[in-house]
């Protein structure tokens, strides 16, 4: 039997909790792989490390890609967020420029973020059983609440308002070609391709961890995911998720 292509099958929903909790209750169907949940409408999103995702009701894009990506080892699985923020870059590209990767996987346009990304992945080996990939897309709001520090949009980047369905359809085919080369195992051309995509990767910034600000340079992210930073004094340094912020 064929693999379905991711996209093939999306499932629409008028107003959900959250389409990566929607997701998990689709993949008890071992077909399941390539099926895209969205909405426009999502009362419970979530971001990275348990913060909230916000969302205006019918303005943005908002949808969770189901995997099953057997072939990968478990201890490889940052390789999905990395193909994962590739995708989105190449994207919206095609409608913005200034877009690099806030290290592991938003997005941002010069200083403002218009994406984020949420990977939960399952499995009972050394590979992995069922990944499920969530992704918000600010496209056409405006507005936004106070309490968000730099957002941005599509709409606010151009003046233009964008139709979303075809958008989604539009990125689950730059996702595929993204997906195809992880199975190919074209690990250094991704890994290159992120690199060179994230966001302050050309020189010193100030970074905060426990608590001290300092000056260091990105040198690198393992494949793990850890994040490899070098200071002005030639010390490396290695955090991972939420072990250290930039500071914008």
């Amino acid at each position: 039997m064929s693999v379905q292509r991711i996209g093939n099958e999306i499932v629409w929903l008028h107003k959900v909790d959250s389409t990566n909790l929607y997701a998990e209750r689709y993949v008890s169907d071992d077909c399941a792989h390539g099926v895209v949940v969205a909405t426009t409408n999502q009362t419970q999103g979530r971001g990275q490390r348990g913060n909230q995702w916000e969302s205006k009701a019918g303005e943005n894009l908002l949808f969770s890609i189901v995997l099953k990506p057997s072939f990968l080892l478990v201890h490889k699985q940052f390789l999905i967020s990395k193909i994962t923020a590739l995708a989105i870059v190449e994207f919206l590209s095609n409608y913005t420029n200034g877009l690099s990767i806030k290290w592991p996987n938003d997005i941002y346009v010069n200083s403002s973020k218009i994406s984020g990304v949420l990977i939960e992945n399952s499995f009972h080996s050394e590979y992995l059983d069922t990944t499920i990939v969530g992704i918000g897309i600010n496209v056409n709001q405006t507005e936004f609440s106070d309490d968000l520090p730099n957002p941005t949009s599509l709409a606010v980047e151009s003046g233009k308002k964008y139709q979303l369905q075809s958008l989604l359809q539009e990125f689950c085919q730059i996702f595929q070609k993204h997906y195809d080369a992880l199975q190919l195992d074209s690990v250094g051309e991704i890994s290159h391709s992120y690199f060179d995509k994230l966001f302050r990767s050309d020189g010193y910034s100030n970074y905060n961890a426990s608590g001290q600000t300092f000056r260091a340079r990105i040198i690198g992210v393992r494949d793990t995911g850890e994040l490899v930073l070098e200071t002005e004094s030639g010390e490396r340094k290695e955090f991972a998720f939420k072990e250290v912020s930039f500071v914008i």
